[in-house]
């Protein structure tokens, strides 16, 4: 098995890095042809309070990317990204909001902690394995990894 090239945030975002660098029509793809990108951390956010700003590191594989810039022209949903994440043990995506899309994060391995903001409450909710997470177009959320880390599945979709 071929060994995955890992990059940084700023190489896979900022550059012309494909998300996948095999051949396909988009119907199969290899695992060792998928971008993996380091977030160190996720979703950074120095306006969240400071515990919430995102620390540590979280691996995400993206197996599809239509997102603006990085759109690999192969789905006809809405469907913006599918991603395996691994985070690392008490890592954290920083706080921030979804404007035109929601999000499902489903559960694979480990624990997360979700703070979920909505318009005038906060919820909170420990996620185990087999668990989901859905956040809507204008809420905001917090993710924590427990002491063993996790690894989830994220789908996210356009609301246009």
């Amino acid at each position: 098995m071929a060994k995955r090239r890992v990059l940084s945030a700023e190489q896979y975002h900022q550059t012309d890095a494909p998300t996948y660098a095999g051949t396909t029509d988009g119907s199969f793809k290899q695992s060792a042809n998928m971008a993996t990108v380091r977030y160190q951390p996720a979703h950074h956010n120095p306006q969240a309070p400071l515990a919430q700003q995102g620390q540590g590191e979280t691996l995400g594989t993206w197996v599809f990317n239509e997102e603006k810039g990085k759109a690999e022209g192969l789905l006809a949903s809405s469907i913006e990204l599918m991603m395996d994440s691994k985070l690392a043990p008490h890592a954290t995506i920083g706080l921030h909001q979804h404007q035109q899309t929601e999000e499902i994060y489903y559960l694979l391995e480990g624990q997360l902690n979700i703070e979920l903001h909505r318009a005038d409450e906060q919820l909170q909710l420990q996620l185990n394995p087999g668990d989901a997470h859905l956040i809507r177009p204008g809420e905001s959320h917090f993710v924590q990894a427990g002491p063993d880390g996790a690894r989830i599945i994220v789908i996210a979709a356009r609301t246009l």
